[in-house]
């Protein structure tokens, strides 16, 4: 954990002390063009030396295969020196072109009090690629505006673009390799589905978000592969879970890659409703799932440098591929965190983990029952609303602190101006969204945490009136820090925090955790007894490297990296890039977030496919 190395100030400690000038005196676009041009100049002569003449000695540099082919936050000078010294030679980064319209045009903004600085989006290419980014720029005691935060990232490669927009392929029948006679769209679709002529060059384990973002941009790249899921049809891995779950993610913020929702879309959508446009996503476009189908073998060849994957389909029958790439896409955790407690053998009513609850009215009769709900996650919340609404007493058992977000209010301020109605193209926004090195995104939300904390003041100090405990986050960043380090710890509010506050779900403090079971009741660490016929473990679930080691077993486990929280850079561990396995990715994360990654997995493996990758 490198939680303090993550906490930094901004303007940060060993920032230049930064003198404005007036800003009607200041013009944006003559800032960011000349200093566009002089990183140019430096790029083009491979100049490194020249470095510290457009970057402060505190500089940021947040690039996502754009310089070297992984996913790299460069702090510092000397670090960003020696990362071009390293690369910049094959990289051949050129062509840098200021985005001079919309809405990130060069301007002038002050992202927190005591720092100001010029920012502007800009493309480039690169000797395989082309690019964009984001420049920010502040101006140093001596006057000179330089670099203070820069983002870099591949799009596309040269020769293997998305086959989208003005290379959308042709479809006619005249465009069909050896013509009609050798098959229509149809039967050549269902020729391709089964793998009966080829084999896939990427096998995905999983069908959900991750897996179907990530295969349609390897096919639009012309990179053939397959998706292996356990459940009877796509959108399954929605569909199966509790009754009332919706997303908690407004639906501008969660389109998927090549194909929005449609604008008269809801707000946030119901489980079945998604698990419905995931299953016509895959038919849309055009990708090859085998449904009812798990792997029961996977060895990987270090001197073949490719996968030997047997896959049990839903007849029975078990077909051998061998895949160069496997991509592990079951969801953002592993393995359910399910507990044990001394005396739980002979507790009499029922206990059961929180990813196993599918809805109070069938879970035997709620009403008039005593249930605890062990965690004040988004899942325990959710949990304990549904068994208050079936009629049942609902107490839930908090260790520790939580952060609450309203979902009908600060949510929408975390996305305003970005991913909303009046917001930018998508594909922008999620350059633009990810462009800040994540150290300095925790630090940027501390003020807008606070911002959401004070327009949503009253639903605050009623928790805190009815015993429940919040947690801004250890820098008071609220959600983006505790979803990305930890998976959890905080509940998006729509509708439990209101129960709570009224007295109608009650909250109990227990710190150090549950002692044991009795016939019928929990024991809490101190001694409290509560009286119990349903208890639901909300306890989370542990790292996708676990889930790996259960699948694919100890050989491809051991080689893995976990998976998720932060390296020393500040990037995310393992996940969206190189795993520590060769030919093996692991896959994940939100709507969103997995629309914006699916484009560096699919770019990487496709790198590495056509030998363009060192």
């Amino acid at each position: 954990m490198f939680a303090e190395r993550h906490t930094i100030q901004l303007p940060a400690a060993k920032a230049p002390v930064i003198h404005i000038e007036e800003k009607k005196t200041v013009e944006p676009v003559s800032v960011a063009q000349q200093w566009l041009s002089k990183l140019g100049t430096i790029l083009k002569n491979n100049d490194v030396a020249a470095l510290p003449t457009v970057m402060h000695q505190d500089s940021w540099w947040r690039d996502m295969l754009a310089v070297s082919w992984d996913i790299r936050t460069l702090h510092g000078l000397d670090k960003l020196s020696l990362y071009f010294s390293d690369n910049l030679a094959h990289t051949g980064m050129h062509n840098l072109k200021l985005r001079t319209t919309g809405k990130f045009a060069p301007n002038l903004s002050s992202p927190v009090e005591g720092l100001e600085w010029v920012e502007s989006m800009f493309d480039f290419e690169t000797k395989v690629g082309r690019g964009s980014g984001m420049l920010r720029l502040c101006q140093g005691s001596d006057g000179a505006w330089k670099g203070y935060m820069i983002y870099t990232a591949l799009q596309e490669l040269k020769g293997y673009e998305e086959n989208a927009g003005l290379r959308r392929p042709h479809g006619g029948n005249n465009s069909l390799e050896g013509g009609a006679i050798t098959g229509n769209w149809l039967e050549r679709r269902e020729r391709q589905k089964e793998f009966l002529d080829d084999e896939p060059t990427v096998l995905i384990i999983g069908a959900g978000q991750s897996g179907l973002n990530t295969a349609a941009r390897l096919q639009a790249m012309g990179t053939s592969c397959l998706l292996v899921d356990r459940n009877p049809r796509v959108g399954d891995n929605w569909r199966f879970r509790y009754r009332t779950l919706v997303t908690h993610d407004p639906v501008q913020y969660t389109h998927m890659a090549f194909l929005k929702f449609p604008t008269n879309w809801p707000l946030f959508t119901p489980k079945d409703k998604l698990g419905d446009w995931f299953e016509s996503y895959a038919s849309l476009m055009e990708l090859n799932v085998w449904t009812s189908s798990t792997i029961t073998s996977a060895v990987y060849s270090d001197e073949k440098k490719n996968w030997t994957v047997d896959i049990k389909r839903g007849d029975g029958s078990v077909r051998s591929l061998h895949p160069n790439h496997v991509i592990f896409a079951t969801g953002h955790a592993g393995e359910a965190k399910i507990p044990t407690f001394p005396g739980q053998s002979d507790f009499k009513g029922t206990v059961y983990h929180g990813s196993q609850h599918q809805d109070a009215s069938i879970t035997g009769a709620a009403a008039g029952k005593k249930v605890v709900v062990v965690g004040t996650g988004n899942s325990g919340h959710d949990i304990a609303q549904n068994y208050y609404e079936n009629g049942a007493s609902v107490t839930m058992i908090q260790r520790r602190g939580t952060y609450v977000i309203s979902a009908a209010t600060g949510l929408f301020m975390l996305h305003e101006g970005m991913y909303d109605e009046t917001g930018p193209p998508t594909e922008d926004a999620d350059i633009a969204g990810q462009s800040l090195p994540i150290p300095a995104q925790f630090a940027l939300n501390v003020g807008l945490t606070e911002k959401i904390k004070q327009a949503e003041k009253e639903n605050i100090e009623g928790l805190i009136k009815a015993g429940f405990k919040l947690d801004f986050g250890e820098d008071k960043s609220g959600i983006y820090r505790k979803y990305i380090t930890r998976g959890g710890g905080y509940y998006i509010d729509v509708g439990c925090s209101k129960l709570i506050i009224d007295g109608k779900i009650g909250i109990k403090q227990s710190p150090d955790g549950i002692s044991h079971f009795e016939s019928n009741a929990l024991v809490l660490a101190d001694g409290t007894k509560m009286d119990a016929d349903v208890v639901v473990l909300a306890t989370g679930f542990d790292n996708m490297r676990t889930s790996v080691r259960k699948i694919l077993g100890d050989t491809v486990a051991d080689r893995c990296k976990d998976v998720w929280d932060l390296d020393e850079e500040g990037e995310v561990n393992a996940m969206w890039r190189p795993s520590g396995h060769p030919g093996f990715w692991f896959m994940g994360g939100s709507l969103a977030l997995c629309r914006t990654y699916s484009r560096f997995v699919a770019m990487q493996i496709v790198a590495q496919e056509k030998g363009i990758s060192r």
